[in-house]
């Protein structure tokens, strides 16, 4: 049965017969036999002499026959030609089952087959797994190249923008920070990982109006090329031009260019010093020398008459004043005199007692009272009824104040700054002003002149203007027109700084470019003449030679920018002085 069984499997199955290589055929052998082997199929079989492979194998199996054991032992796969030249490959087993020793031979060309089969797969994955490391190491290596190529490239430009003194900004289509140089994050004091990533409004420290700005020019369609000065709030505040442009390889995305200037800043913000005064504008040699009055009286506790027409800044000063004294912590609180009853008037400055007066329903506390340890300023002081100068006066004299409707006096710590358009002395003499009162308020004094008298300051107050109204209307207009600065200075301004910063509020409305033309101007402005400079601001301005300026302005080729630099004088100068000269100063 045995026997059947491995003929079905197509082994052949022989038994051993004494100890040595004689065996004998168990059963029918398979049909590769007979075209394998020569040997008699009814007789005993010399398995030794069919292949010394088997004879070798047959020495190896001695122990297993000999002990009798459970033992297999299998001899590997061998090759072997049959008659017809055709290799096949085989395998032999030894084995004992009942105390007969017994051998197997199969022919394993099949499992071979399959085998190779495997091993040919196996190869071609290996040799597809090289060829893969192969294209990887290649990949790697362009990569490594690539990558130093781009390092370089960008140390080149980190280099470039180093030696322009420019920092820059690299944003995706959301606004993104996806490259900041390393000269921006020194400036702004953050590290790389706290601004890549995140939106450029969080990575810049920027003023909300300078944020507004630089907002609506990212926006903007066609990226802006215009510069304006921006002021990066770190610990160590810079200002900033900047420049947005679109990546020509990537249009939707943003390089923001920032340019340091705060040297130039600094020495802006010197000159200002001398051509502003807390919120005094001016450079002229008249309010360089108020300037240093107001610092003089603001050591002091006297009370001051600040003098002047209508609209030329006499708050200004009374507010300068308070903030340049050691009052600066304390309250500051004006008060207009002009076109009060006495009562009311009174009840205002000195407060009153419930009942006091008609309508008085509540105690009310005056405004020296709220202005303790501060400064009142009390404009229009000419307008003052009689009956309240008398008070006044008490309050110089005696620094306590007395509520209507009480006879208890309030002491009060206040200083008293006062302000009239008005020619006090001749107030006086018409007896509608107390003499002893002007003497008390006129302890120090300060005359500011009208604005016709300082038409110096006239372009550095109109710019000033301009800067402020562009602020707070959000228009952007950077430049005035020089047509219109001839209009400004030529003009008498009888409403003085107030009625100039009024036209510039108007014409910054009116305007549709970015530079004040003279249409934008009011009527009244357009229709003035030069005559009326007055003869001693023409002669100030004429003291350059007529010929000089025209030499200047041939030389120019009629460029006034140029002119005024051959000059070594502003633009702004170089204008005055053709007017003076009635020199035609259109371009």
């Amino acid at each position: 049965m045995m026997a059947a069984l491995f003929q079905r499997l197509g082994a052949a199955l022989l038994e051993r017969v004494g100890t040595g290589h004689t065996f004998r055929l168990i059963g029918t052998p398979p049909s590769w036999w007979v075209a394998t082997f020569t040997a008699p199929l009814e007789s005993l079989i010399d398995v030794g002499s069919l292949s010394p492979f088997l004879q070798h194998f047959l020495e190896e199996s001695e122990s297993t026959w000999r002990d009798n054991s459970d033992q297999v032992l299998r001899s590997g796969p061998w090759s072997h030609r049959d008659r017809a030249s055709v290799l096949h490959q085989f395998e032999a087993t030894a084995l004992t089952v009942a105390r007969r020793p017994l051998l197997l031979i199969e022919c394993i060309d099949e499992q071979c087959a399959q085998l190779q089969t495997l091993l040919q797969q196996a190869r071609d994955q290996r040799l597809q797994h090289i060829d893969q490391v192969k294209t990887h190491e290649r990949t790697q290596a362009s990569l490594t190249g690539s990558l130093a190529i781009t390092m370089q490239e960008r140390d080149d430009v980190l280099a470039l923008l180093q030696q322009l003194d420019l920092a820059a900004i690299v944003t995706d289509r959301q606004g993104l920070v996806t490259f900041i140089s390393p000269r921006c994050l020194a400036w702004i004091e953050r590290a790389a990982t706290a601004v890549i990533g995140q939106p450029w409004e969080q990575g810049l420290p920027l003023e909300p109006a300078d944020r507004t700005h630089l907002r609506r020019t990212w926006n903007a369609r066609q990226p802006q090329r215009g510069r304006q000065t921006l002021r990066l709030a770190s610990a160590t505040p810079r200002w900033v031009d900047y420049e947005i442009h679109a990546d020509p390889q990537s249009p939707e995305r943003r390089i923001i260019l920032l340019q340091d200037r705060t040297e130039v800043q600094q020495l802006r913000q010197q000159l200002d010093h001398h051509s502003q005064f807390h919120d005094l504008v001016g450079r002229s040699p008249a309010m360089l020398q108020i300037y240093q009055l107001v610092r003089d009286v603001a050591r002091v506790n006297s009370t001051v008459l600040i003098e002047g027409e209508t609209g030329t800044g006499k708050e200004l000063i009374a507010r300068a004043i308070h903030y340049s004294s050691s009052r600066k912590d304390r309250p500051f609180i004006a008060a207009n005199c002009a076109g009060l009853t006495d009562s009311l008037l009174g009840s205002q400055l000195f407060g009153h007692k419930r009942g006091a007066f008609t309508g008085a329903i509540e105690d009310h506390h005056g405004l020296f009272e709220s202005a303790d340890g501060g400064t009142l300023f009390l404009d229009e002081i000419g307008d003052i009824p009689s009956a309240v100068q008398t008070s006044l006066l008490r309050v110089l004299q005696e620094k306590e104040i007395t509520r209507l409707g009480e006879t208890r006096p309030r002491k009060v710590n206040v200083r008293i700054l006062a302000a009239t358009h008005h020619n006090l002395n001749e107030d006086v003499i018409r007896g509608t002003f107390r003499a002893d009162l002007l003497y008390r308020i006129r302890v120090a004094r300060i005359h500011l002149p009208p604005l016709r008298d300082r038409r110096d300051d006239i372009p550095l107050l109109a710019q000033t203007m301009l800067a402020q109204v562009c602020a707070a209307t959000g228009k952007t207009i950077t430049d005035l027109h020089p047509d219109s600065l001839q209009l400004l200075i030529a003009y008498l301004w009888p409403g003085n700084v107030r009625e100039l910063k009024s036209a510039v509020e108007f014409a910054v409305i009116s305007a549709r470019t970015t530079c004040l033309m003279p249409a934008d101007f009011p009527e009244e402005l357009r229709h003035s003449q030069y005559s009326h400079l007055p003869p001693s601001f023409q002669e100030s301005h004429s003291t350059e030679p007529k010929a000089h300026l025209l030499r200047a302005l041939q030389q120019a080729q009629g460029n006034r920018t140029e002119a005024a630099k051959i000059l070594g004088v502003s633009r702004a100068t170089l204008y005055r002085r053709l007017l003076a000269h009635g020199i035609d100063v259109a371009e």
